[in-house]
């Protein structure tokens, strides 16, 4: 299996709950053909660097994956089909690139375990 970036550009039009329905939409057709998601991050509206077919704004979803190699052929056809979808770019992660991605992803997950839970208002230390 190979890792996987996958940034894509939906639509401004879309409400939260249409944007959250579309990225389950592509999170469930890579976990369909034998992928599992490691990371999503939604980045939110940003302005475009120029215009794309009369866009000037898109929100911007980052995808991290890791999938066997046929799945792009996939994924790209059902971009191209896909109407909420602006604009979409899919990397190859390098050997490098993968080591600081997983380290990342587990640093990540380890402070989140490692936060300790906020403290009641009638607990205080005196």
């Amino acid at each position: 299996m190979n890792f996987y970036e996958n940034l894509i550009i939906l639509d401004t039009k879309l409400d939260d709950k249409s944007t959250e329905n579309a990225i389950q939409k592509i999170r469930d057709l890579v976990e369909k053909q034998g992928g599992e998601i490691l990371k999503t991050e939604n980045w939110g509206r940003k302005k475009l660097a120029y215009e794309l077919k009369k866009h000037t704004e898109g929100i911007y979803v980052l995808l991290l994956f890791k999938a066997p190699p046929l799945i792009i052929v996939e994924l790209e056809r059902f971009y191209k089909l896909f109407d909420p979808l602006v604009k979409f770019l899919i990397v190859k992660l390098n050997k490098k690139q993968i080591k600081t991605t997983v380290s990342t992803l587990s640093d990540e997950a380890s402070s989140q375990k490692e936060e300790p839970a906020p403290a009641a208002e009638g607990d205080k230390n005196v």
